[in-house]
């Protein structure tokens, strides 16, 4: 039982370590003996030692490892604290008359962008068939992969000297393929702002009843006006990303909370058989860990993880404007900040695969806070921390669809708050008749958001080499061959699989569940 596996759990940091990278070995060796030696794959005590190896792990067994996680997010905050206390910088006038943004402010409004409710969805990706191991590798990769043509754009924007994408593309290549960039921005981010309010207007709603508030003003409708009057309007109006780092910031600290609060849980054994909440669980929700914790397994349900991944760290429409608005923004000074906030976000997501799936195993739920007890008062917090993080993250969003609509329609800076009254408006305006986007937003997401990611960036890296080789300027050194031919079309080629993949995982999981072992 789950109580038992805590009472065996005992001892130093450092076994467990131990223990577990033993492990590992172990049935590295005993797998590989049994493909050196094929007739033994037949017997069945060597398939028995095999499996023993690989599904042996308790859920406790991790601990050292959600605890390393949690360490790392807790010194960046530290750390990122103390660059902000101590080595403030006053906000310098850049074009428009714009205040730059330091790199802390900028990292926390990257990182804002990156990381949002979606990050709960990611421990019922491991729950549904994936090795946690192997899940954190694909996370890492995704990280990786997305940091890199996310700071690719900011280097495109400093040979090009623009600010969008569609400047950008429109200096270095043909007018149609920059004006289909804008179209594609604007709407990939109405779907993106749609999402966002459909959210807020049904956790605020929950939040008011929670508070006693009963009839008309406790619907979701009523939620959203009050939430768009007071909060929504006066952060939207904001042309200065310098000023939105500091909700960005509020709203990071929000979602550490939720993981932090995950943490605890999963640490004091409240969800263990004979834990304080477990009892309180519905059948479905109870921890389940008949196959104990599986480090590297990989199933078809693990293409589902990968579809989440694939989307989990889109922020690029608003590339450019965060390069614009750094304070002496270079190439260098961006990658480094870019580095630190794709990173934190991976870390983010690392800890709450983690601690999430060591907590309920195969019974992660698609939004894992809904495993935990509505009586248990520590993660009511984290439902009210994360809908404040959602609040926050929408006039990021937000800006995404303005700046792009804007550039499609050539509006200059005179109708900025004309545009964002009238899009504010259709946004609330849906998101009080719709409650779900369903498999429109998916698939949008799924195509437009390799479009932006991916495809769109390597499209510009390879005009933007092409000019800087027919170029004498400084620039021209910024884009080497190599990286403008090979690397382009390797990552073109990365978004168009991408694409179809994830195309064909959104209407897998909306009309054959079973294929990929999801619940219908």
């Amino acid at each position: 039982t789950l109580g038992e596996m805590g009472g065996q759990s005992k001892g130093t940091w450092v076994q467990k370590m131990t223990r577990t990278w033993l492990d590992w070995v172990t049935a590295g060796v005993r797998s590989q003996a049994a493909i050196s030696e094929p007739s033994s794959l037949s017997s069945p005590s060597s398939i028995a030692s095999i499996q023993l190896a690989i599904e042996e792990h308790l859920p406790t067994d991790l601990k050292w490892m959600t605890v390393t996680l949690g360490s790392l997010i807790g010194f960046a905050l530290a750390w990122a604290a103390w660059q902000a206390i101590f080595f403030r910088e006053e906000g310098k006038d850049g074009k428009d008359g714009v205040e730059g943004m330091s790199e802390i402010q900028l990292m926390f409004n990257i990182v804002k962008s990156v990381v949002g409710e979606g990050m709960l969805s990611l421990p019922a990706g491991i729950a549904g068939g994936t090795g946690l191991l192997a899940g954190s590798l694909m996370t890492v990769f995704f990280a990786g992969l997305m940091g890199y043509t996310f700071s690719l754009m900011g280097r495109i924007c400093h040979v090009t000297g623009e600010r969008s994408h569609k400047d950008c593309c429109a200096k270095v290549a043909d007018p149609w393929l920059a004006q289909s960039m804008a179209v594609v921005l604007f709407v990939k981010t109405i779907f993106t702002c749609l999402a966002f309010a459909i959210v807020i207007s049904e956790s605020f709603a929950r939040i008011l009843r929670f508070c006693g508030v009963q009839g008309i003003m406790a619907t979701s409708q009523a939620a959203l006006l009050l939430m768009t009057f007071f909060v929504l309007i006066p952060l939207c109006m904001q042309k200065q990303l310098r000023i939105l780092s500091y909700t960005s910031m509020i709203g990071c600290l929000g979602q550490v909370w939720v993981v932090f609060t995950m943490q605890i849980r999963y640490m004091d054994g409240s969800y263990v058989p004979g834990g304080q909440f477990y009892s309180t669980l519905r059948t479905q929700d109870q921890p389940n860990f008949t196959s104990g914790v599986i480090y590297w397994k990989t199933t078809v349900a693990s293409f589902v993880l990968l579809g989440s991944l694939s989307t989990a760290f889109i922020a690029h429409y608003n590339a450019p404007k965060f390069y614009s608005q750094l304070q002496d923004a270079s190439p260098e000074k961006f990658r480094k900040v870019v580095i630190g906030a794709f990173s934190f976000a991976m870390v983010i997501y690392l800890w709450i695969m983690a601690v999430g799936y060591l907590t309920f195993g195969t019974a992660a739920e698609g939004l894992i806070l809904n495993n935990y007890s509505e009586k248990d008062m520590l993660m009511t917090t984290a439902r009210f921390a994360i809908s404040f993080a959602v609040v926050f993250a929408f006039p990021l969003g937000f800006t995404g669809l303005r700046d792009s609509m804007m550039s499609t329609f050539e509006l200059g800076q005179e109708h900025f708050r004309y545009v964002t009254f009238g899009l504010l408006g259709v946004i609330i305006f849906g998101a009080c008749s719709f409650h779900d986007l369903g498999l429109a937003n998916s698939l949008g997401g799924a195509v437009l958001g390799a479009m932006i990611t991916m495809i769109f960036p390597a499209l510009l890296l390879f005009y933007a080499g092409q000019r800087s080789d027919s170029s004498d300027s400084s620039d021209s050194s910024e884009f080497g061959r190599l990286e403008s031919t090979w690397a382009a079309a390797a990552v073109a080629l990365a978004g168009v699989v991408l694409l179809v993949f994830g195309s064909i995982i959104v209407i897998m999981k909306k009309f054959f569940p079973e294929a990929l072992h999801l619940p219908q």
